[in-house]
C-alpha cells in the first residue's frame, strides 16, 4: 500500500505565529491561554484551568488548575500533565503529577527545549470526583511565542524554522501527524509527531506510548513516584526507530 501523505512544513502554532504583528521579535514574554472549566469535585468546589508559555529566562510551558474561590482540597485531588509544542510537534510531555499537600491550585511545567522556533502550551488537568474517578479537562492552547536558543550559532538563530513532518496513513494502516489539535487522547493519530530527546530529530511517538490518563484514585496518585518513562521515536512507518522520547 502506498503511503498517503501531505507535507506539513508548519504546524498550527507556526501558522498562527505568522499572523502576529510581533513576528520576528524574540523579546522576553509570557502568554496565557483562555481560562477554561476544569470540573467540580464532590463537595461542589468548581475548578478552572489555563496554560502559559514563557520564553525567558528559560523556555517553559505550564498548565495550571485552581479552585475558582481559593478553596483548598486534600492531597492528590487535583492533577496536571503539561505539554510543550513546537510548530505542531511535541517537544515535551509530562506524566500526571498531583498536589503533594492540601492546596487550592497546582501548576506543572516542562523543562525541555527543541531549538529556536515558535512554541505553545497545551495541557490537561484532572479533578477527583470524590467517588470513582478523576475528571479530565483540556486546557485552551496559548498563542505561539518565539524562543531563541541562546547557545545556537547566529546562522541557526536566524533560520528559526519549524520541524517538518508528514500527515497521512502508512502502509500498515496507521494514521500519523500532529496531535496538537486533539481535544483528548482518543483523537490523537496512531503516531504523533514529536521531537526526540536530542532536541533535533523529528519523528513520531505511538499514541499507546504517549497516553497517560489520571490515576485510579488519590491514594494511587499520592503513591506515584513521579518518574517519567522513555519510549521509541519512530519513522512514519511505525517500525523504524529514529531515537527516543521521554515523558518526564
Amino acid at each position: 500500500m502506498r503511503n498517503i501523505a501531505k507535507k506539513l512544513t508548519f504546524g498550527a502554532a507556526a501558522a498562527a505565529a505568522l499572523t502576529l504583528s510581533a513576528a520576528g521579535s524574540a523579546q522576553a514574554d509570557v502568554l496565557t491561554g483562555w481560562v477554561g472549566p476544569a470540573g467540580t469535585n464532590s463537595t461542589g468546589v468548581v475548578f478552572l484551568n489555563t496554560s502559559t508559555i514563557i520564553n525567558s529566562p528559560a523556555l517553559r510551558a505550564e498548565s495550571k488548575i485552581y479552585s475558582s474561590f481559593g478553596q483548598t482540597v486534600p492531597t492528590a485531588e487535583i492533577g496536571v500533565r503539561a505539554r510543550l509544542f513546537k510548530s505542531g510537534a511535541l517537544c515535551e510531555a509530562t506524566t500526571y503529577r498531583y498536589n503533594p499537600r492540601p492546596a487550592a491550585e497546582f501548576t506543572l511545567g516542562t523543562t525541555a527545549t527543541c531549538g529556536s522556533g515558535w512554541y505553545n502550551s497545551h495541557g490537561f488537568t484532572a479533578v477527583w470526583d470524590g467517588t470513582s474517578s478523576y475528571k479530565e479537562a483540556l486546557t485552551f492552547p496559548t498563542n505561539p511565542l518565539e524562543w531563541i536558543d541562546p547557545t545556537a550559532s547566529p546562522s541557526a538563530r536566524s533560520a528559526n524554522t519549524g520541524p517538518s513532518f508528514d500527515s497521512g496513513t502508512n502502509g500498515s494502516g496507521q494514521t500519523f501527524g500532529s496531535g496538537e489539535s486533539a481535544t483528548n487522547d482518543a483523537e490523537l493519530p496512531d503516531l504523533v509527531a514529536a521531537i526526540g530527546d536530542d532536541g533535533v530529530t523529528v519523528g513520531y511517538v505511538r499514541k499507546s506510548d504517549l497516553v497517560d490518563g489520571p490515576a485510579e484514585n488519590p491514594q494511587a496518585a499520592a503513591a506515584q513516584s513521579g518518574a517519567g518513562r522513555t519510549v521509541p521515536l519512530l519513522d512514519q512507518d511505525g517500525k523504524t526507530q529514529l531515537g527516543t522520547f521521554t515523558l518526564r
